[in-house]
C-alpha cells in the first residue's frame, strides 16, 4: 500500500485498544496498515524467546505487539484521532 512513505501511529500491547484505533482510523476515512509481531513464535526453534527459555516468566499480556501506520501525510490527523480514542 505505502510501504516506504508510512509512518507508525500506534504501537502497543493491547488488541483492545488496537481495534480502538483500528475503529478511530476506520471512521474518519484514514488509510493504514497494521503488524502484528508474536515474541513468543510460533515454532520453538532458535531466535524465539520461547525456543531459549520456553514459556516460562512470560507476560502473557505482552506477547503479542500490535503497530498501525499511516501514510505520512495523514501522521497528524491519524496521532490526533489515536491519542482521542485512547483516552476517552
Amino acid at each position: 500500500m505505502f510501504l516506504f512513505n508510512r509512518e507508525s501511529v500506534y504501537i502497543g500491547y493491547s488488541i483492545e485498544e488496537m481495534s480502538k484505533v483500528r475503529g478511530a482510523l476506520e471512521k474518519e476515512g484514514i488509510k493504514y496498515s497494521y503488524k502484528v509481531v508474536n515474541h513468543s513464535g510460533q515454532w520453538s526453534g532458535r531466535g524465539t524467546r520461547r525456543g531459549r527459555f520456553g514459556s516460562f516468566g512470560m507476560n502473557m499480556n505482552y506477547e503479542k505487539q500490535y503497530s498501525v501506520y499511516v501514510h505520512r501525510k495523514d501522521v497528524e490527523k491519524a496521532k490526533y484521532l489515536v491519542n482521542t480514542a485512547l483516552h476517552q
